[in-house]
């Protein structure tokens, strides 16, 4: 085959193959639906926020309901304990404003890739959710897949969607905020209270034994432990700084309604008192090595001035209000931390 002959097969080959993929490329056009801009993911939502009543999740995780009733939105399942209406609010509209954009596959083994596969199986990324109305009915239900951050530019994302009765999934402009587990929803916020303001606390175990911890003035850095034994060094000398801060951002993993979690007679007990008059109680024991507690709060009037004692009052209103008739299952580091021994927080003894 001599030059020019080859230059004309390679020209030839290369017509014909780019001949492929345009006939390719249309092909897979003419198969994709692309949606209207304004037609949503969601239509019986429109303008429907304050008709939602009830908000059921399914993920691999978990599977509960989110209600609404005169007291305001709890989750169902864990008696009604209250979830953060910003949460709700977030849900609702986002699922509102989703807005199908083109169509992708309704083959279901590939759903997987844009997770949008049944959120029932263990191995599944997919949220499953259903919106209903006072009345039951159902304004929305389908199933959302994977984000695309980004793919409007800054700020601007993308969704997988597939709703229910209807096989095909969608990329969908918009984005959705669904927690997976109930504490996602649940209003977190027990007490928060930061070491410096702290004067005194106590860890005590069942035995009486305890552990007590004490700081001068709330400007000063040096905190006093307690009932140390003769000739024994505290681990680090910030130790009595860390239990000081056994309320700071205080967070749990679970809750249940008081009475559900039986108390021993004897029990551990953590108690902090600030500077300002709040006195803070939280009552615990073990269930499986888990740590649950209840919490209460009290004010001091003989400490603190006027105005510290009024922010006190209010903070012991407000953790009374809300964890009054609840037990809490509490965060690994919390639940060690309010239970800690004399011992955990001591230098070994040495060999002698």
């Amino acid at each position: 085959m001599n030059r020019n002959s080859f230059l004309i097969l390679a020209g030839v080959t290369a017509i014909a193959v780019i001949a492929a993929i345009v006939q390719v490329t249309q092909t897979q056009r003419s198969m994709m639906t692309v949606a209207s801009n304004s037609e949503r993911a969601f239509p019986g939502l429109a303008g429907t926020v304050n008709a939602v009543a009830q908000i059921d999740i399914v993920s691999s995780e978990a599977k509960f309901s989110v209600t609404r009733t005169d007291k305001g939105w709890g989750l169902k399942d864990k008696s009604g304990y209250k979830v953060s209406f910003a949460k709700v609010k977030t849900a609702i509209v986002g699922l509102g404003e989703l807005k199908l954009l083109e169509s992708k596959t309704s083959d279901p083994k590939r759903y997987e890739r844009l997770q949008v596969e049944s959120p029932d199986s263990i191995k599944a990324k997919s949220i499953g959710v259903t919106l209903k109305g006072a009345d039951g009915k159902t304004l929305a239900k389908g199933i959302i897949g994977k984000r695309r951050a980004g793919l409007f530019g800054a700020g601007g994302a993308g969704t997988y969607v597939r709703r229910d009765g209807d096989e095909m999934s969608w990329l969908a402009k918009g984005a959705v905020e669904l927690g997976v587990k109930p504490n996602d929803w649940m209003i977190r916020d027990i007490v928060n209270i930061e070491a410096e303001n702290i004067r005194r606390a106590v860890i005590r175990q069942p035995d009486m034994a305890e552990i007590v911890i004490t700081k001068a003035t709330p400007s000063g850095r040096k905190y006093t432990v307690a009932g140390m034994p003769a000739g024994r060094k505290l681990k680090d000398q910030e130790e009595g700084k860390n239990m000081a801060g056994g309320l700071w951002r205080l967070g749990f993993e679970d809750v249940k309604k008081a009475g559900e979690i039986k108390f021993p007679e004897k029990f551990n007990v953590a108690e902090y008192e600030t500077f300002g008059g709040l006195k803070v109680r939280v009552e615990m024991t073990f269930v499986d090595k888990v740590v649950w507690g209840t919490f209460s709060a009290t004010v001091d009037s003989s400490v603190g001035d006027v105005k510290s004692l009024k922010k006190a009052k209010d903070q012991a209103d407000k953790i009374n209000a809300t964890a009054t008739g609840w037990v809490y299952e509490l965060s690994a580091g919390e639940g060690e931390k309010l239970t800690t021994k004399i011992e955990d927080i001591l230098e070994k003894k040495k060999a002698s």
